[in-house]
């Protein structure tokens, strides 16, 4: 009888695929399950890039084990990178790092003489039951954010998975009846770096591609964005017109001491060339409260930012010192409780903004792509990555609807707000 291997996963989209790439490896082998509190082999894809996901994973971890005393406990990824010492002390059977997750079936068959010799996975089924997948195209970052411990663990070395093998990992997920496809990695405007092509490129061979199927990115640093990039994105109906931009603060003081290279001024100016091609194209970014030396008038500043550009979402962060990066080293740290209070202000304001955004499309027409339903109403994404509860059962699929209204919807786990809306017959 086959053994049972759980996966659980913290951190980024590139993690969530980098999963389903080890369980596509594992497949044939072993019984894969995912978040199964009972198995006999235990694999934690781990995050570092707060203390907080790292609290979290020793927590689970300690859970599991006392569930299963007798099971193997297995960790991969950028928590293990750069702290094996400490995990290993903690109980972990297994500690691996980030290119070890291309080998784990060697590993767990421990037999690591056959070793990948591909620096990527190529995911061909994608997540169960889901209407959306993830495709991993790039890994590395040759920036030096001051806070940043990822750059530590994922290394400066730009590895991009080829177009033609993107493109037919696309396909097969379409073939397989996946209808949004999100292109993922720790820094996807470095795609292609020294390698003759780039993320433009590789988008003007992708929507080629035949099909009902839409496709998104997962996150753009703003030093990355170009005109040609934003012209084709909002030019292209197969492109999902929403881009997560990793603001991180809406402070100039703050991003020069966070070594992020760009000004507010930048920012703005991109989505103002978005919204001047599209005035619903929508936004949502990272920001951090409390970063060391961050003043009050800092703070209101980014208030006033995320007011202004009218965020669909704000993913807001508590500043977490992290072992390695310069950040931790400087003496003009917030202490806890500002900090709190800080995220519950931002929160506030955040949400506020997000009405403002979505109040503009009231009456106004968008597809969704319904991914499940209750009976009585179907939930699903728009182009603008909106959540929508829309009237009626509906199979998963896009359809055509007309929003009436938003409201507060706890259908959707990691966003406040919805479109109330019905389909278009």
């Amino acid at each position: 009888m086959k053994e049972i291997v759980s996966f659980f996963t913290f951190g980024c989209k590139l993690n969530q695929y980098e999963t389903e790439g080890m369980a596509e490896l594992l497949q044939n082998d072993f019984m894969v399950t995912f978040d199964s509190e009972i198995a006999d082999i235990f694999v934690i894809n781990s995050c570092t890039v707060t203390a907080e996901a790292e609290r979290k994973l020793r927590q689970l971890y300690r859970r599991l084990k006392a569930k299963n005393p007798g099971s193997k406990f297995v960790i991969v990824g950028c928590y293990s990178e750069l702290s094996a010492g400490e995990l290993k002390d903690l109980g972990f059977d297994l500690i691996l790092g980030i290119k070890d997750k291309l080998k784990i079936k060697e590993f767990l068959k421990e037999n690591t003489e056959n070793t990948c010799i591909k620096d990527y996975f190529q995911v061909t089924k994608g997540p169960y039951g889901r209407t959306r997948a993830y495709i991993g195209i790039q890994d590395g970052c040759l920036n030096n954010c001051s806070y940043c411990r990822i750059r530590l663990a994922r290394g400066n070395k730009i590895i991009s998975k080829p177009p033609e093998v993107v493109a037919e990992e696309l396909k097969t997920l379409v073939e397989h009846g996946f209808q949004e496809i999100v292109l993922t990695g720790i820094n996807i405007g470095f795609y292609g770096f020294g390698e003759g092509y780039s993320l433009i490129s590789l988008l003007k061979q992708l929507v080629k591609i035949e099909g009902e199927w839409r496709l998104r990115l997962s996150s753009l640093d703003p030093r990355l964005v170009s005109n040609e990039l934003i012209t084709f994105m909002t030019d292209n109906p197969k492109i999902a017109q929403h881009v997560h931009l990793s603001l991180q603060s809406g402070s100039d003081k703050v991003l020069k001491s966070m070594n992020r290279n760009y000004t507010t001024n930048d920012v703005e100016q991109i989505v103002a060339l978005f919204r001047s091609r599209n005035n619903r194209f929508s936004f949502t970014t990272d920001v951090i409260v409390g970063f060391p030396g961050e003043t009050d008038t800092d703070f209101v500043e980014t208030l006033e930012f995320v007011k202004r550009i009218r965020f669909l979402k704000v993913h807001i962060f508590r500043f977490s010192p992290r072992p390695g990066t310069k950040a931790a080293r400087m003496s003009n740290q917030i202490s806890g409780n500002i900090k709190k209070e800080r995220a519950t202000v931002l929160k506030k304001v955040a949400l506020e903004a997000s009405k403002d955004y979505l109040n503009e499309h009231v009456g106004k027409e968008s597809t969704v792509l319904i991914e499940k339903n209750d009976g009585i109403f179907s939930y699903g994404y728009d182009e603008f990555y909106i959540p929508h509860r829309v009237t009626g059962s509906i199979e998963n699929g896009f359809v055509k609807v007309q929003i009436g209204g938003i409201e507060e919807l706890e259908a959707f786990s990691d966003v406040e707000l919805s479109c109330r809306s019905v389909a278009v017959r």
